[in-house]
């Protein structure tokens, strides 16, 4: 049996029905905006440009008030609970700029919740075991993920696909939402403030130490490469449009996301523990690797190589996930600021990303939007493979380079 701290299995339920509520809805508003309200390809960029911004560019928010408070559940209960009314909202809409609003809306419950759900984590594990709390945390995430798309499929089987019966579908997700809200109200403890008191003890009884007013410097390579790296690949909504295009049924293309929520499941756990005795510079270039070949995939017209892209995808997201989320994690201060940084930072990567995609698809090609990711992806892997210094100041772990 696997030990954690009970808080870290806690916060993974919560967790768990949370992103099932999402994956219940995430590949429908592609489906949604795309194929129900008859909308492009550009106007899908539009609303996952809006919704990354919102749920990514104010994560700092949620990682100051952390660091300056020393508090993390008040956070926490706002965030979930925001997310939870929010997602049934969207069965009301009845256009692209309506499903913009009402993500948004959803998302900015996990851009308040984020980084103090990862201050958190962090206070809740050993610093030698910061990978495994991650690593298990984001197995819970996951798999919350596979089961809701799990959900969709059989939900768009057995009723339809309808505009009707999604828009059911949206008002199912208050459900899990807010089992995942009561979780977190009578199981999760905030354990920061008095990790921080006993961090502050520890250190009076000890030599002198200095600490900087701002986060681990080093930090700044890492963030630039995997920014660069959401920059350019693309999002799992064109994934599931690509799909679509080849001929996969609709009621199949949640069955995606499913491949790549279960490849994360199953590699996640495996993964933390490797990043506490490794290091996370080799798990962030196999993540590179992965981004490169799933979008190499999606320019063959067969349903078995979008498959294998979803995959690939999963190992990109747990991979670059973990390994960023583990290196801040070793950081001796201010981790609330630089989870702050690491997801404002992948606010503006992301969105950029999308809006750029999707203009490309819908102006010019899918070949066309793809061959941008592709190449963009190349030439990020030569620089990170071949370029010193760039991903070898590590800060933590000499082992590493």
């Amino acid at each position: 049996m696997l030990k954690v701290s009970p808080n870290i299995l806690a916060l993974g339920w919560v967790s768990f029905f949370t992103d099932m509520a999402t994956a219940m809805i995430k590949p429908l508003i592609p489906i949604y905006v795309v194929l129900v309200l008859n909308q492009g390809m550009d106007k899908l960029g539009y609303v996952l440009a809006i919704t990354t911004l919102v749920s990514y560019l104010l994560r700092w928010v949620g990682g100051y008030l952390s660091d300056k408070f020393q508090v993390t559940k008040p956070l926490l209960l706002i965030g979930y609970s925001l997310s939870a009314i929010t997602k049934p909202l969207l069965a009301y809409t009845s256009s692209w700029g309506g499903v913009a609003a009402i993500s948004a809306t959803e998302r900015l419950g996990k851009a308040i919740r984020s980084a103090p759900k990862d201050m958190l984590i962090s206070a809740s594990a050993q610093q030698q075991n910061q990978g495994k709390a991650f690593g298990f945390h984001k197995t819970l995430d996951i798999a919350g993920e596979m089961v809701g798309g799990i959900i969709a499929f059989l939900l768009l089987r057995w009723l339809g696909q309808s505009p009707e019966f999604i828009r059911i579908m949206f008002e199912l997700t208050i459900i899990p939402g807010i089992i995942g809200v009561l979780i977190l109200i009578f199981f999760v403890k905030d354990t920061v403030k008095s990790s921080h008191k006993a961090s502050l003890v520890t250190s009076s009884h000890s030599q002198p130490t200095e600490y900087p007013s701002h986060f681990d410097k080093t930090l700044w390579s890492w963030f630039v490469v995997y920014f660069l790296a959401v920059l350019f690949m693309l999002n799992d909504a064109f994934m599931v449009m690509r799909g679509s295009e080849i001929g996969i049924g609709t009621h199949w293309l949640p069955l995606l996301m499913v491949i790549s929520a279960l490849t994360q499941t199953l590699i996640s756990y495996k993964i933390g523990k490797n990043l506490d005795s490794q290091g996370a510079q080799w798990l962030l270039r196999l993540s590179l690797w992965a981004g490169l070949l799933s979008t190499l995939l999606l320019f063959f017209h067969s349903p078995s190589t979008i498959i294998l892209a979803f995959i690939f995808q999963g190992v990109f997201i747990v991979g670059g996930f973990n390994a960023l989320r583990s290196r801040i994690g070793q950081t001796a201060q201010n981790k609330g600021k630089a989870y702050g940084m690491f997801y404002l930072g992948t606010a503006v990567a992301m969105a950029l990303g999308n809006l750029m995609i999707g203009q490309i698809w819908e102006q010019i090609s899918v070949y066309a939007a793809l061959s941008f990711s592709a190449i963009g992806l190349i030439g990020l892997l030569i620089i990170a493979l071949f370029t010193k210094g760039l991903l070898l100041n590590s800060g933590i772990n000499h082992s590493d380079l």
